[in-house]
């Protein structure tokens, strides 16, 4: 019997100076062995029923650059279901609205409650600060089986030295996901 890894955590990375909005970002099981975007998933990520998921976002920049800081201003899940059924004289069906029980539509925009921690320096990469914001919440898999195009997308204030006005960013990434077993279409 495969047991249910009973959490999950989503890690976003982005740095202070790049020039893309694209959030590097990567799911990881509760005891780190599995990589829950792998085998028939591959691309996407498989969710598994009463899931926890555990969410950071942590930011680098170069020291040179100025770079202090970052602020979340806005974090927010969007879920498009997709087909779970359809075809001659079946009625047609859609996943829910969202795989996370928390969100009662296709939006969820999470709670601003984050615990911030500078990294330790890395002795490879001496000139880059690195910070983490780790949410303290969880967002709860559903027990319902469906697909969705699932999108992230965080707003952040950059901050730099004194005497700089602080940079607004949007960053974010869309992977498939899923709950559940096979789909009926």
């Amino acid at each position: 019997m495969t047991l249910v890894s009973p959490w999950m955590k989503l890690s976003v990375h982005f740095d202070a100076n790049q020039i893309t909005n694209q959030l590097d970002y990567s799911f990881t099981s509760c005891d780190g062995t599995a990589d829950p975007r792998h085998g028939p998933y591959m691309g996407g990520v498989h969710f598994q029923k009463g899931q926890h998921v555990y969410f950071d976002v942590t930011c680098c920049g170069s020291k040179e650059s100025g770079f202090s800081g970052f602020q979340i201003i806005d974090c927010c899940i969007i879920s498009v279901p997709q087909l779970t059924q359809i075809g001659p004289k079946v009625p047609t069906v859609y996943a829910p609205p969202s795989p996370f029980l928390q969100a009662v539509g296709a939006t969820y925009n999470l709670p601003l409650d984050f615990e911030s921690q500078l990294l330790p320096q890395d002795p490879a990469l001496p000139d880059l600060r690195r910070i983490r914001q780790e949410w303290k919440h969880t967002l709860d898999v559903g027990h319902a089986n469906g697909r969705w195009e699932l999108s992230f997308v965080i707003t952040v204030r950059i901050t730099r030295g004194e005497g700089e006005q602080p940079e607004l960013r949007v960053f974010s990434f869309d992977p498939e996901s899923s709950v559940g077993g096979s789909i009926a279409i």
